[in-house]
């Protein structure tokens, strides 16, 4: 089992995880917190030490805290909805590549007077699979092309991707700024091909597909076994597709610029309504309430992208490094004509020679 990068629920000496700074929001949030003590401070010191009464009424405080607490759970809950969304899609993806690897493991037979290297092929097919994950968690993080250690080595020798340095994406940003003075921009040439582009875990799939079909050209593969690889591949297309619908779509920044104001606003105004009570009190109140508020959107606003590298983020890198373990183990110990364990040989078989195909990522 992989090595994980876990969060412990207690630190090294044995304190509680309510004491543990590593994952936590506090740096984040602790600006916002520090300026809303600042203004406790002046609110207090005028008011008690200085004799100015600025106190306000409470009134107010009750229908502001309602409508904020509404707010920051739906904030929270879309948030965690996202984040949750994209952990099943991945698993969905993981599945399907599963899935997938079994019948191009066991459903393709090398034949006597078939075409040679079946098996090497079929190894190659295996790396195409775990390249498809590691190149959608590298696109999912905006970082394209193929030049990354947990690519090499999973990509055949002779493949050349397309313009997989630039995405649909970065590409859709940049015309979009063109838009009002060139037309021209989003009229198709099909005669500049320099100029068309795809995803790479997209234009694996197509590789993938015209091999399958070249498979059973050969009669290699049966067609219901040839039909699951192709319902595998669209599984993981769509994955791809619901991954990135995750990715592009995020929470409108009008959303959260208002949120943030109203929180601020709120922890400003506290101060007014509790110092004819609470006198000096105010200021330790105000900085847990500020805590406790900007802590609450701090941690909507990291599990938003689930996708990149922050600690409260998917551990796509594991999941990529699971993945691979359980593709080597397929490669290096699972049998392609008949299980051991229903039949063993008449014969001891020479011990299998092991082969390390898959990178370690």
């Amino acid at each position: 089992m992989a090595k994980r990068n876990t969060i412990r629920t207690e630190s090294p000496w044995g304190y509680p995880i309510a004491l543990i700074w590593r994952g936590s929001v506090i740096p984040l949030i602790l600006p916002n917190v520090l300026f809303a003590v600042f203004v406790s401070v002046c609110v207090s010191y005028v008011y008690l030490a200085v004799g100015v009464d600025i106190s306000i009424a409470g009134s107010i405080i009750p229908s502001l805290s309602i409508v904020i607490g509404l707010i920051l759970a739906f904030r929270t809950n879309t948030a965690y909805d996202r984040f949750w969304e994209g952990r099943k899609i991945w698993t969905t993806m993981n599945t399907s590549i599963r899935n997938m690897a079994r019948v191009i493991w066991v459903g393709i037979k090398e034949k006597p007077d078939g075409p040679a290297g079946i098996n090497d092929q079929k190894i190659r097919a295996i790396n195409m699979l775990l390249a498809f994950a590691v190149a959608t968690k590298h696109h999912l993080r905006s970082e394209y092309g193929t030049a990354y250690r947990d690519l090499q080595g999973l990509l055949p020798e002779d493949f050349i991707p397309c313009k997989s340095a630039n995405s649909l994406r970065t590409q859709y940003i940049n015309h979009r700024n063109h838009l009002r003075t060139d037309r021209n921009d989003w009229v198709i040439d099909r005669n500049n091909s320099a100029a068309a582009s795809m995803a790479l875990p997209l234009e694996l799939t197509y590789q993938l597909s015209l091999w399958i079909n070249w498979i059973r050209d050969k009669e290699l593969i049966d067609i219901p076994y040839q039909g699951q690889c192709t319902m595998a591949l669209s599984s993981m297309i769509d994955c791809f597709g619901n991954l990135e619908r995750i990715l592009l779509t995020p929470i409108p920044v009008a959303y959260n610029i208002h949120l943030k104001q109203i929180l601020t606003m709120y922890c400003c105004i506290l101060p007014f309504t509790t110092v004819d009570a609470v006198h000096w009190l105010t200021i330790p109140l105000c900085g847990a309430v500020a805590f406790t508020l900007f802590g609450i959107e701090a941690i909507g606003n990291q599990i938003e992208d689930p996708f990149g590298f922050d600690t409260n983020d998917l551990k796509l890198d594991d999941f990529c490094y699971d993945l691979m373990l359980e593709l080597d183990y397929i490669v290096q110990t699972v049998p392609q004509d008949q299980s051991s364990v229903f039949e063993a040989p008449t014969v001891s078989a020479p011990p299998k020679q092991q082969r390390n195909v898959l990178i370690q990522i």
